[in-house]
C-alpha cells in the first residue's frame, strides 16, 4: 500500500497559512514517497468557501474538503492521542522529534516545518507551489490587468491585521495606519499607483496623495479602530482578494506592507521601503 501524508490547519487559519502548511509537508512527501491529502477547512476564515470555490488542483496534493466542526474535531484529537482516523483511515499522529510512519497526520505548521526539516537533511527540495486562483478568478484578473494597464503600475499593499498580539504591523488604530500612509507617500505623487487593502482609510488616503489610482471595487462593512475594514467572512470579498492577488502579481513594482499571498513568487518586484528612484514613472511610448 503506498504511503500516505495528510496534513490540516487551523479552522481560523487563512489561504496563506493554509498553504505554508501544504508546501512544508509537500516538500517531505516528495522527498520520502508519501501521497499527500490536505484537509481544506470550510470556514469562516474563508468564508466557508470550498477549495475549488476559490483556487486550482495543486500537483500532488488531494485536497478534501471538510467543514468547520469536522476540521475543530481534528484537531481536538491530534492534540490529545497518538492516533486518529479519517474515514476509514487510520493515522498516527506526527510530532515533532517522533517517529514517523506509513500513515500519518501532520497538524499545522509545526509538524509540517518538522518533517520538511527532515526533507531537508535528504535531499533538494522542489519548488514551491504557490496558490492559484480558480480559472473563473485569472479570467476576471486578466480582464483588469488588461484594462487597468497593470503592467506599467506599481502595486501598493497594505495589510491591516485585526489581531494585536501577533507581531504585524500596521493595527487596526490611526497612528499606525497614518504611519503607514506617511511612508508610501514618500513616493511621488505622479506614480501610477494599483492599491490593494482591506483599509478603506488607507485606500482613500492614497488615492488623495496619488493623482493615478487605480483599485478594485469592494465592500468595507466592518467597523473597527480607525475606520471601515473589509469583512473577513464575506464570500465575494474572498474572491476580489484573490482577483486582486493576481493583478497585483502583474505589477512592474510592488510596495508590500503587511505582506500578501505568493508575494514569493514576486520577491524581485517587491519594494520593502518606498524610494524615489525605485519608482521612477514609466514614459509613455504612444505619440
Amino acid at each position: 500500500m503506498p504511503r500516505v501524508l495528510y496534513a490540516a490547519a487551523p479552522w481560523w487559519a487563512g489561504t496563506w497559512h493554509r498553504f505554508r502548511v501544504m508546501n512544508h509537508v509537500k516538500a517531505f512527501a516528495d522527498s520520502a514517497g508519501y501521497r499527500v491529502y490536505f484537509l481544506w477547512g470550510v470556514s469562516s476564515a474563508v468564508a466557508y468557501c470550498r477549495f475549488e470555490d476559490l483556487l486550482s488542483p495543486v500537483p500532488g496534493v488531494q485536497v478534501v474538503n471538510v467543514s468547520e466542526q469536522e476540521l475543530l474535531e481534528v484537531e481536538r484529537a491530534t492534540a490529545k492521542s497518538k492516533s486518529i482516523r479519517f474515514g476509514n483511515q487510520g493515522l498516527a499522529v506526527y510530532h515533532r522529534g517522533g517517529a514517523l510512519s506509513d500513515s500519518m497526520f501532520a497538524f499545522d505548521i509545526a509538524a509540517g516545518e518538522a518533517l520538511e526539516h527532515l526533507a531537508r537533511c535528504k535531499s533538494r527540495l522542489a519548488k514551491p507551489i504557490y496558490a492559484i486562483p480558480a480559472p473563473e478568478i485569472r479570467r476576471q484578473a486578466s480582464a483588469h490587468i488588461r484594462n487597468l494597464d497593470l503592467s506599467r503600475r506599481v502595486g501598493i499593499r497594505v495589510r491591516v491585521t485585526e489581531c494585536n498580539i501577533d507581531g504585524r504591523k500596521p493595527r487596526r488604530r490611526r497612528r499606525e495606519l497614518d504611519d503607514t500612509v506617511r511612508s508610501i507617500i514618500r513616493m511621488p505623487w505622479h506614480v501610477r499607483v494599483f492599491v490593494v487593502t482591506d483599509s478603506e482609510y488607507i485606500q482613500q488616503m492614497l488615492a488623495s496623495h496619488f493623482h493615478d489610482t487605480r483599485f478594485l471595487a469592494k465592500r468595507f462593512d466592518e467597523r473597527d479602530i480607525g475606520g471601515w475594514y473589509v469583512g473577513r467572512q464575506d464570500r465575494d470579498s474572498m474572491v476580489t482578494f484573490l482577483t486582486e492577488v493576481a493583478c497585483l502579481t502583474s505589477c512592474r513594482k510592488i510596495v508590500n506592507v503587511g505582506g500578501f499571498l505568493n508575494q514569493e513568487s514576486v520577491r524581485a518586484k517587491i519594494i520593502e521601503i518606498p524610494s524615489r528612484s525605485a519608482v521612477a514613472p514609466v514614459q509613455s511610448q504612444r505619440k
